[in-house]
């Protein structure tokens, strides 16, 4: 085994793929071509989601399109149902008993006289 391979864990030999840049112009090289690939990932990126985003509205367009007769159809359905029925009755009087932490309580329970508890 040479002196650049190292055994792994798994009975492979690695080397080294690359050595670190040793002169400053090397790391300059190596800095410019890092935040080169960093923008040319950054422009993908951006015209991924743009082709994501009109693609979304594309959709939503169809489908507003597709399903453009159910609104009409809906609203003359609730039309026709608000003029057949009848107002509720809870809605023509005025509501009887009291509300108590949230429950009702009709008016007859007040009107009894109160009886005596039993242990």
């Amino acid at each position: 085994m040479n002196s650049h391979e190292e055994q792994s864990p798994f009975g492979f030999s690695s080397r080294r793929l690359a050595t670190p840049p040793r002169g400053i112009f090397a790391r300059l090289l190596t800095l410019a071509a890092g935040a080169l690939l960093l923008l040319v990932g950054f422009m993908f990126s951006l015209v991924a989601l743009g082709i994501v985003l009109v693609g979304g509205v594309l959709a939503i367009a169809y489908l507003k399109w597709k399903t453009r007769h159910l609104s009409a159809v809906l609203g003359e359905q609730l039309q026709q149902n608000r003029q057949s029925e009848p107002p509720p009755a809870a809605m023509d009087r005025k509501a009887s008993g009291r509300v108590v932490e949230g429950e009702v309580i009709g008016a007859a329970e007040y009107d009894r006289a109160p009886t005596a508890r039993q242990p």
